[in-house]
């Protein structure tokens, strides 16, 4: 009999969680729309339960209400149903007796609707406002947790699957039985063959050495980096595939002219996911500021409005998202190469506006330099004033390599070149370093 997986958590579980988190984020942003953007309209209560909870309990937390109510609204009648904690003790309501009240409704979807008393800032209270605001943060960021938590177990259990799966079904197979070059029987165990000297061959790994996958059976390349795999157990020799670390003679330049391997490197991978986190990391702290921030001025700030804080502040927070969501999806886009066709600056002017004071103008100098990929796209570096470094370090007729993963050039002859720049951090150094003097990650030579 099988034994049951006791770290396994119920789907009837998991679903409550995620129907849970998911109510909540619905019912802050729902409360926030239609204190910003909502219409009111007179309604008629048509069921109503107060029941006492707690007689000590604080403002607004001592009774559960519960409410039904109905409304017409673009010539169409809507109903609607809340429970919520309150000091309200109404009278109940006889057997088809109504009450009047105030519903805020969106008039562009007037399914979400709500008392006007729960969606009016003035009379919530600034802590129930904050708890809106934050509330569909937490919830995203747990939702995140479980689903992330759920991949990882997932993943994990996959990987142990073909683990037990390659250890019993690893047997001698026949390669090892007999030499595959004199087809002399070979003892259990042997390297080299007896009658020949051969070497044995030993069957394919169950993980790939270059990365640490696990290899299917009968995979000639590994399903995550690619590598080919070769019968000896090591990798293969595809060498647009491999990466082997090439000798850089740092007292030469004879061999700095070609495109470097080093991009793909592990440690250069390693860099460019570290990369990667502190650009998502920026990009959290880029939204969540605006997001928060605007709403706390409006709390904190007599002479700025809280309607206003809280469509400026999401305002601003959604542009920045989804500035930082094209940026990072540039990353993720192909390695490309061009040659420089052209070069040019150009004098510029900008506005300059203080307050209290009279405008005034500066002027700057625009470099800009011009690539054309071998794809026959145009591509273009401009520069500032002294920040001029791609201007001054390519050359028309430079054949160029672009890295999106860290945003960065390379460039295919550099043996007469004098210095380098670290495609990671983009840090100048001498053309003999063979590794960036600030972030220690090897150069592409």
């Amino acid at each position: 009999m099988a034994r049951k997986n006791k770290n396994k958590v119920p789907l009837p579980i998991i679903l409550i969680i995620y129907a849970v988190l998911l109510f909540s984020i619905y019912t802050s942003l729902s409360t926030l729309a239609l204190g910003i953007w909502g219409d009111s309209v007179m309604g008629r209560v048509d069921s109503y339960d107060s029941r006492l909870d707690n007689t000590d309990g604080g403002v607004n937390r001592s009774r559960t209400i519960s409410k039904g109510y109905y409304f017409s609204a673009n010539g169409k009648k809507y109903k609607g149903y809340v429970i919520y904690s309150s000091d309200d003790a109404w009278p109940r309501l006889k057997e088809g007796e109504t009450r009047s009240e105030k519903i805020s409704y969106l008039s562009f979807f007037p399914y979400i609707n709500k008392p006007a008393a729960l969606t009016d800032f003035s009379e919530m209270g600034e802590v129930a406002i904050i708890y809106h605001l934050l509330s569909p943060i937490g919830s995203f960021f747990l939702l995140h947790l479980v689903t992330s938590t759920l991949r990882k177990k997932k993943t994990s259990n996959i990987s142990k699957k073909k683990v037990k799966e390659t250890q019993i079904s690893h047997k001698r197979s026949d390669t090892n039985m007999f030499c595959h070059n004199c087809g002399e029987k070979l003892p259990e165990g042997a390297l080299f063959c007896a009658s020949c000297g051969t070497k044995v061959l030993n069957d394919k790994p169950s993980t790939c050495t270059f990365c640490g996958e696990s290899i299917p059976d009968n995979a000639e390349f590994c399903i995550n980096c690619g590598q080919a795999i070769s019968n000896d157990g090591n990798l293969g020799t595809n060498q647009s595939v491999d990466y082997q670390e090439p000798k850089i003679n740092t007292e030469s330049t004879t061999n700095l002219v070609g495109f470097s391997d080093r991009y793909r490197s592990p440690e250069i991978l390693t860099a460019a996911k570290e990369s990667k986190k502190t650009s998502m990391g920026c990009m959290w702290i880029m939204v969540l500021l605006p997001l928060l921030g605007f709403p706390l001025a409006g709390l904190l700030m007599d002479d700025f409005p809280l309607g206003e804080a809280l469509v400026i502040g999401p305002g601003i927070a959604l542009i920045m998202l989804v500035i930082n969501l094209f940026a990072l999806s540039r990353t993720k886009k192909p390695i490309w190469e061009g040659t420089v066709v052209n070069k040019y600056s150009k004098e510029r002017s900008e506005h300059n506006r203080t307050e209290g004071e009279s405008d005034t103008y500066s002027t700057y100098i625009e470099f800009t330099t011009v690539i054309t990929t071998d794809s026959g796209k145009k591509k273009t570096i401009v520069e500032k004033n002294s920040g001029r470094h791609m201007y001054d370090y390519l050359s028309v007729g430079d054949r160029v390599r672009y890295h999106p993963k860290f945003g960065t050039y390379e460039k295919y002859d550099k043996s007469k070149d004098r210095i380098i720049y670290c495609n990671v951090c983009s840090m100048m150094n001498p053309i003999r370093n063979d590794r960036c003097k600030r972030c220690n990650n090897l150069l592409f030579k």
